[in-house]
């Protein structure tokens, strides 16, 4: 008998806590992922000059605050950076425009905030390889 209680508790339990429910907010950046997500996943990330847009996903899923992204122009270029302002994240992502101008490498980096008044929390950095 006791068995079956502890059962049936343990799976009431279980059902209870729904799954991918985990929201991140100011200070609680333990377990906080960001990562480039590009179209083609088979091979390097590549483009042509143009527009081109540029997709952070945000773990985990719920995460609540902005991001903003930033692409440095390859070395020598005399390019200024390209800046996507902060944004709200939706549906666990933020996707920005941008329209390379300059082949070569293009040095991505997207910051985390939990508002636009705030630090930098978390961040990454990847790198794009732009051609003719």
């Amino acid at each position: 008998m006791l068995w079956a209680a502890l059962f049936v508790v343990a799976s009431v339990g279980i059902l209870a806590m729904p799954a991918g429910a985990g929201v991140v907010g100011p200070g609680d950046i333990s377990t906080f992922a960001l990562s480039f997500d590009f179209s083609d996943n088979s091979a390097p990330a590549a483009v042509s000059n143009g527009p081109f847009t540029v997709t952070v996903d945000v773990l985990p899923e719920h995460t609540v605050g902005v991001v903003r992204i930033t692409a440095d122009a390859p070395d020598g270029s005399g390019n200024a950076p390209v800046l996507c302002d902060y944004q709200s994240i939706q549906q666990a992502q933020v996707q920005c425009n941008f329209t390379f101008t300059t082949s070569g490498l293009w040095s991505l980096r997207a910051d985390f905030a939990s508002s636009k008044t705030s630090q930098v929390e978390v961040y990454a950095i990847t790198v794009l390889r732009v051609g003719n």
